[in-house]
């Protein structure tokens, strides 16, 4: 499935006259991250450029029922908004009216005793009802809208006792195309099953649900599952899942009977959250990055800690009740193998400071062949896509390099190596060295958004906002596919004078490869801490391509007050000369000229 849908295609074909009267097609953004690419850059914007993104102003509040903790979605003429108490709202962008709303379960009350002191869903109360957290997929072809909840089975369901479910829904009028599915099963490679029920520890859906399309164009739902307390020896795992959609169908032959990959099937952990990031989807092979847990180097079979490639193949009718597979075909375990060089052991030291890989998702460069991400550690891992490496690094294109921070000697300029050759003192070997007490100013530099990517006529560009800094961009060369040199740095500071998490989630908009169009979009945290407690928020806007000095040009910042509360896990949305951001203060804000 191509990741941007252009609904001007159809039209083109039944109603020429009307489509040449218009202006360009609307752009649907139906899934987090823009695309099954995840790189985040929205490249059919025809609005909204440098040139006048300062006179953007807020347009509209979109007011819901809870807090919003998810990414909205934009499709047409209709933004789709999901809360915490499993409510899925469709409303008119232009208009603001409220079409349709329904609950889909019924929430429960995080703040309980059903783990162990201090294990809770929630650990610091910021919530008292917990619902739609992965965001949804719209499969716009089909007009179809793909959701999960976590939820009490009915409303007089004990607190303790949740399910997860997968949802079906007409995506014009939110009503069910097929019946809901309970999420559950044993991992066809062993060491578990999904947590429903009263089981625990429970999972958590956190990472965005993914869509794929086989060259035979059968279709997959992608849902991952995240652990509610990391223990790498267990119990509770990590999991990924998929649907062949047929199944959720129940068309001849087939049933919803998932594909179910357990991270750690030998120990424990290995959670795939990514801070709301969903999987990278590159044809039919689903990469992600996983989080604490039992790694590959200290349990073969076992992949936290990790960035992992999988194939799925779609079921056959009639066979397994059409059943999918999911196999893994290559990985890259972070942590543990080079840990060993600097005389660690093999246990997973990482996991004892949480420090874990998964904490923000992957983008694909599939064109040119590199996976990118970073986690906790602050670092970027610049991988080969095509040949992961499993545990040596002699495949990748850089060495991994500190970029949320600009680090002091013995690294380059923004944590970039100066040479090929691993120096003992680099990242690669010494991951340790950027816990707060290492770090130039006793902060922890968390990545948590999602990097994001973009492409001029002759290089590109990422960016990456980690926590307690300012965002940063960086080059990156077409003919080497290496990350080759800092750009420059925004000018607002997230968490501000009182530290915290998670830093900014980004987004990026251009009209293609034209000179003066990019801009990079980010939401942050003013003041505090956005993991433990609810802090205000604001929308900032840089030139995406020009810099002066060393700092992006700002172009645009939400006033004070204006946007509400940071919702940490939703990241802004900008399609057809509009933004989109959801919020803690139960609405999602709308910007335009």
């Amino acid at each position: 499935m191509s990741w941007l849908s252009h609904r001007g295609l159809l039209s083109l074909l039944v109603a020429p006259a009307l489509v040449l009267a218009s202006s360009a097609p609307a752009v649907d953004i139906w899934t987090v991250g823009v695309d099954n690419t995840r790189q985040g850059w929205n490249k059919f914007e025809t609005v909204l450029k440098p040139a006048n993104v300062p006179g953007l102003r807020k347009i509209r509040d979109f007011p819901v029922d809870e807090k919003i903790d998810v990414s909205p979605l934009v499709v047409g003429d209709k933004l789709y908004v999901f809360t915490m108490t499993n409510t899925a709202y469709v409303f008119d962008v232009n208009t603001g009216a409220e079409l349709v709303k329904r609950q889909l379960a019924v929430p429960f009350d995080p703040a309980d005793v059903a783990n162990p002191p201090g294990k809770g869903m929630d650990l610091h109360n910021m919530y008292r009802h917990w619902g739609i957290t992965a965001t949804p997929v719209v499969d716009v072809a089909t007009n179809t809208l793909y959701v999960t909840t976590f939820g009490k089975p009915d409303a007089a369901s004990q607190n303790i006792e949740r399910n997860n479910m997968v949802w079906v829904l007409d995506a014009t009028t939110l009503s069910d195309k097929s019946p809901p599915a309970l999420i559950a099963g044993h991992a066809d490679n062993g060491g578990g099953e999904i947590a429903n029920g009263v089981t625990t520890p429970y999972q958590k859906m956190r990472a965005g649900l993914g869509l794929l399309t086989d060259l035979d164009g059968n279709r997959a739902l992608v849902i991952s599952f995240s652990i509610n307390g990391e223990n790498p020896n267990g119990p509770g795992h990590g999991f990924l899942v998929a649907y062949d959609v047929r199944g959720l169908h129940r068309q001849v032959g087939f049933t919803p009977t998932p594909a179910i990959w357990n991270v750690t099937p030998g120990g424990g952990a290995g959670g795939v959250w990514m801070s709301g990031s969903g999987p990278a989807i590159d044809g039919v092979d689903i990469y992600l990055a996983t989080g604490n847990g039992m790694d590959p180097g200290s349990m073969a079979g076992n992949f936290a800690e990790s960035f992992v490639k999988l194939r799925y193949a779609a079921g056959t009718a009639d066979v397994n009740n059409g059943k999918p597979t999911l196999t893994v075909v290559d990985y890259w375990g972070a942590f543990s193998d080079f840990e060993r060089r600097d005389g660690a052991a093999p246990q997973d030291r990482q996991a004892a400071q949480d420090q874990d890989l998964g904490s923000a998702g992957v983008i694909l460069i599939p064109a040119r062949g590199n996976l990118i991400g970073g986690g906790k550690d602050g670092i970027l891992y610049n991988l080969n896509k095509d040949n992961l490496g499993k545990n040596t690094w002699d495949p990748h294109f850089n060495l991994p390099f500190v970029a949320t921070y600009l680090p002091n000697a013995p690294n380059g300029a923004a944590g970039l190596p100066t040479a090929t050759t691993a120096n003992p003192n680099w990242p690669i070997i010494k991951l340790n060295r950027n816990l707060p007490a290492q770090t130039p100013n006793g902060k922890s530099y968390h990545i948590h958004g999602t990097p994001v990517y973009m492409e001029q006529a002759n290089s590109g560009v990422l960016f990456v906002w980690g926590e307690n800094e300012r965002l940063k961009a960086y080059n990156y060369d077409f003919a080497t596919m290496r990350i080759t040199s800092f750009s420059a740095q925004g000018t607002q500071v997230a968490s501000g004078d009182d530290p915290g998490m998670p830093g900014g989630r980004l987004i990026i908009s251009s009209n293609g490869s034209k000179p003066r169009t990019g801009v990079v979009w980010g939401t942050y945290p003013v003041l505090g801490d956005a993991n433990s407690k609810v802090v205000p928020g604001a929308l900032v806007a840089y030139d995406a391509t020009l810099a002066a000095n060393g700092k992006l040009k700002q172009l645009f910042h939400s006033k004070p007050g204006e946007l509400g509360f940071f919702a940490k896990y939703s990241t802004p949305v900008v399609a057809n000369g509009k933004v989109y951001v959801g919020t803690f203060s139960n609405k999602v804000v709308q910007y335009g000229l």
